[in-house]
């Protein structure tokens, strides 16, 4: 059985030296913040909105966390409906912004990096950044990539993002409800 990280655990990675502590106080922020705007939480002292849109493979949403695709880090349901700024942040900061280096990219291109990676998953941001870095699409953040991540634009983000959703819809018609609103969340994001 593989190890399952708690909440407890995300909690303790956001803030493990001063170095990262900072950082996540940067990202809930700047980064988190923002992207919480499209996840239904356009003031997150106001508390998360547990949503669930029909046709979305994550299910229940609760502050851009997907239930279905994050189960294991929950007892059960109401614990997930539990979940606090505070946690959601650790985990949106443990599990995407950190797992796929956003802090290398120039600071400009972070919230775009890092909301593809919220909203689409990191396996496919990552290959959307080398691809915007240059470097082979393997998903993989090895010396190469890292040594490329510095010249990675927001505009090539912003550009690839976009070609990725109306490739998702061709493919697959039934995404085509999600479209305007992916394509809206991204110039969005884009703006800032």
């Amino acid at each position: 059985m593989a190890n399952r990280l708690t909440i407890a655990d995300y909690l303790r990675l956001a803030k493990a030296n001063p170095t990262v502590e900072k950082e996540f106080q940067y990202f809930k922020e700047y980064i988190f913040n923002r992207t919480l705007v499209w996840e239904g939480v356009p003031n997150p002292k106001a508390g998360g909105n547990l949503h669930n849109v029909s046709g979305d493979s994550g299910g229940y949403t609760l502050w851009g966390i997907a239930y279905n695709h994050n189960k294991e880090m929950f007892k059960n349901f109401d614990d997930f409906k539990d979940t606090t700024y505070e946690e959601a942040a650790a985990i949106a900061y443990t599990k995407y912004y950190r797992a796929i280096n956003a802090f290398i990219l120039p600071l400009e291109s972070r919230l775009m990096y890092f909301d593809i990676a919220y909203n689409m998953g990191n396996s496919r941001a990552i290959r959307l950044m080398q691809g915007c870095a240059k470097v082979p699409q393997d998903g993989i953040i090895g010396p190469a990539t890292r040594e490329k991540m510095q010249y990675v634009t927001e505009e090539c983000l912003y550009l690839a993002r976009n070609t990725t959703y109306n490739k998702l819809v061709k493919a697959n018609k039934s995404l085509n409800k999600f479209l305007k609103g992916w394509l809206n969340r991204s110039t969005a994001i884009f703006k800032i």
